[in-house]
């Protein structure tokens, strides 16, 4: 009897020790007032509230939004304790051995195709055969998804390099690239392309004030190509894995970004608010709250979607997927593996 009660005391220690080693392994953010950096652009939107208005996670831990320029992003983000980058930015950088971890996509693809008035509407892909499309960002996640969507829909590509003598492949798209929207809209405007690949706000803004009218949406052919509805995850939220490690505060953190989310896509005026935020965290911003609307909100798919769930880990590896299969470099080599240490969960 004696024995038996050692016994059963010597299991009531083991579970207790493995109830508290499980209670370390989750640990605990550490006291501090953290930033997550955002790019310029349709990313920063989601933490526009964070702009206005500090996160405060405890009394001892807050978190604050930085904005920079979109080219200062992979830079910016080796260091941050939090960063919102480009998928294949987070891939590469955790193939490259940064000490981060993937919590949730935040941005799930924001291209349209345009086009002069005249030009016809894209249904499928296969209409493209013998025409010149203008992308933004050779090489960036945008050129390798359509890349990809062509190549799964049968269609040849070929990029030419000389724009200045640029002439159309018989049964081929021929691609030429401009870094921003803003270089991509004067190839169709010119008639140099029939299509450019541009993202909000660019589509609503500049593309409309240069007589272009949508052509296509981006996702919707992503997801016809691929049998998805989500869309694609163009930008995501990464952190420190010491910050990740704490998934109550990575939680709440989610939520605000959510909420904020939420309250921007309801009206114009919460719109117009989003972006005078940003604006006072970093003036030169490209966003502009004049033009800012509910619907362009929503139509750069803010929308905040954890890892851990089974619908943002699929969305997030299709995608790394995708690109591996174009451009692998650009991810640093490989999709990094389920158990690696990448996805938050």
């Amino acid at each position: 009897m004696k024995k038996k009660s050692i016994l059963l005391l010597a299991v009531a220690i083991a579970l207790v020790a493995a109830s508290i080693v499980g209670i370390a392994a989750c640990g605990k953010v550490s006291d501090g007032n953290y930033v997550i950096v955002a790019p310029d652009g349709a990313p920063a939107l989601a933490v526009s509230g964070l702009a206005a208005q500090t996160f405060e996670y405890s009394e001892t831990v807050s978190v604050k939004a930085e904005v920079v320029a979109a080219g200062e992003i992979s830079k910016r983000a080796q260091t941050a304790d939090m960063a919102i980058v480009p998928a294949n930015i987070a891939a590469k950088m955790f193939n490259e051995d940064t000490d981060i971890e993937v919590v949730a996509t935040v941005t799930h693809g924001n291209l349209y195709m345009v086009g002069k008035a005249d030009a016809p509407a894209v249904a499928e892909l296969t209409q493209l055969k013998g025409k010149i499309v203008a992308s933004i960002g050779k090489g960036s996640v945008p050129d390798s998804l359509f890349k990809a969507m062509l190549t799964k829909a049968g269609v040849e590509y070929v990029v030419a390099d000389d724009t200045a003598n640029i002439a159309a492949t018989e049964g081929k798209v021929t691609l030429i690239y401009g870094n921003d929207g803003a270089a991509v809209l004067p190839f169709v405007v010119k008639g140099i392309a029939s299509y450019g690949i541009v993202g909000e706000p660019a589509v609503s803004t500049a593309a409309k004030s240069n007589g272009l009218t949508e052509k296509a949406d981006l996702q919707a052919l992503w997801n016809k190509t691929n049998g998805s509805e989500g869309g694609y995850s163009q930008a995501v939220l990464i952190m420190k894995k010491s910050i990740a490690k704490d998934k109550t505060f990575v939680t709440s953190l989610l939520s605000t970004l959510q909420a904020n989310a939420d309250k921007i896509k309801s009206s114009d005026e919460y719109a117009k608010e989003a972006v005078s935020n940003l604006k006072g965290i970093y003036e030169s911003t490209t966003l502009k709250a004049e033009v800012m609307t509910a619907e362009i909100v929503r139509r750069s798919n803010v929308n905040i979607v954890a890892v851990d769930t089974e619908e943002g880990l699929a969305e997030l590896t299709a995608m790394l997927e995708t690109v591996n299969g174009v451009n692998p470099q650009s991810i640093g080599g490989k999709v990094p593996a389920a158990n690696s240490g990448f996805y938050f969960d």
